[in-house]
This record gives C-alpha cells, sequence and structure tokens, in this order.
C-alpha cells in the first residue's frame, strides 16, 4: 500500500509540473540551496531576487524559492551575458 500511495504522490507531483500550478506541499528552497541549483553565490542570487529576475520570497525573515522559478529563470537567461565593465577587454 505504501508503494501505491508514492505512486500516487510522483504522479501528481508530475501533473502539477506538466500543468504548471504550485501547492504549498512543494519543497522550498533556502538561498543556498537556490544558489547550489544555479551555480551562483548567495549574494548573486540575492542580486538578481532584487533586479526581480528570479522569484523569491521573504518567510520568517529568510529567503525561500520555488524550484520552477529557478528553472524558469534559467531558461529564459540570454545565452551570452553582458557583463559590461568586467573583464572588457574590448573583444
Amino acid at each position: 500500500m505504501a508503494r501505491t500511495v508514492e505512486a500516487d504522490r510522483e504522479a501528481a507531483m508530475t501533473k502539477q509540473a506538466v500543468e504548471g500550478s504550485s501547492s504549498l506541499g512543494e519543497r522550498l528552497l533556502t538561498l543556498r540551496e537556490a544558489a547550489e541549483v544555479l551555480r551562483l553565490s548567495t549574494r548573486t542570487v540575492r542580486e538578481y531576487v532584487k533586479r526581480r529576475e528570479i522569484r523569491g520570497k521573504l518567510i520568517g525573515n529568510r529567503w525561500r524559492f520555488r524550484r520552477a522559478d529557478l528553472d524558469a529563470f534559467f531558461e529564459n537567461a540570454p545565452s551570452e551575458w553582458d557583463f559590461a565593465g568586467k573583464n572588457n577587454h574590448g573583444d
């Protein structure tokens, strides 16, 4: 029976991902976990949140992120970043 419950849960999560809906049952990521997923520093993730490029919420004075929002950020990111002022060698 436990296997059936797990299979039902997995099917529901897959359905949510396909439909684009979210629920409170979804595991939220901490700032550090979000940074690890994106391979960025926590400071950089905070900067993207400040610029509203990554969606996050303060819950109990701590940042929380949905994996779907991190995936959306990655999918919408330009293929080449413009780092004006950083390593600008005039190439």
